[in-house]
């Protein structure tokens, strides 16, 4: 059995933490943060899981990692510099959503480890510097940060739910629908919604209130 797993590796080419985070990353993307354990990573790898702690400390190392690989999706790059402040926080943010939107197993795994690599440091810089040029004193500016993220992360975990009420109200028996005048007229903008409108639109409404005060 040993023999089989040394097989496998040297086949794939040399262990080393580059190649344990690649695959710790096809494991959160397939099965998600809960399933992934030192155990299930070395199955994932082909090798014995005593062999990983040589490159790399523990499951929670292991998030933080990938964590920052997607960080870095954002950060690498140039981020919104438009002049109107509130223009760059609400496209900075767009755009955070766009790539946690195709990693939503992010959420689960700042969830697991309740911190975020350094890289993402440059995100908030990034919105305080546009806090700043909007004339928000410290204690507003640490307001909107919290309040953003708090919007954002909802949004990506729990976004699937906005139709809820909408499936709640066709359920109801057309008598019971007229107790609802309100939802009636509303309904049907309900439905046409699109996710990524919608974020838009209640994040602009969230920058454009703080920066009015």
């Amino acid at each position: 059995m040993k023999d089989g797993v040394r097989g496998r590796v040297g086949r794939a080419g040399p262990l080393n933490r580059a190649r344990i985070i690649r695959a710790a990353m096809r494991v959160v993307e397939r099965d998600g943060v809960e399933v992934l354990t030192m155990r299930r990573l070395a199955d994932e790898i082909g090798t014995a899981p005593m062999s990983l702690y040589r490159h790399v400390a523990d499951k929670r190392e292991v998030l933080l990692e990938l964590l920052d690989a997607v960080s870095r999706q954002i950060t690498d790059r140039p981020l919104p510099a438009s002049s109107d402040p509130g223009s760059r926080l609400v496209e900075t943010v767009v755009e955070v959503h766009r790539v946690l939107e195709a990693n939503r197993w992010v959420v689960q795994a700042v969830l697991a480890v309740e911190e975020l690599p350094p890289s993402a440091l440059r995100l908030s810089e990034h919105m305080f510097a546009a806090m700043r040029v909007a004339g928000l004193d410290e204690r507003t500016a640490a307001a909107a940060h919290t309040a953003i993220w708090h919007y954002t992360w909802g949004h990506v975990f729990f976004g699937h739910l906005s139709a809820t009420s909408a499936r709640a109200y066709d359920r109801e028996e057309p008598t019971g629908r007229a107790r609802y005048e309100e939802l009636a007229h509303v309904m049907p903008a309900m439905l046409e919604q699109k996710s990524q409108d919608v974020f838009r639109e209640g994040l602009k409404a969230m920058v454009d209130g703080f920066l009015a005060r």
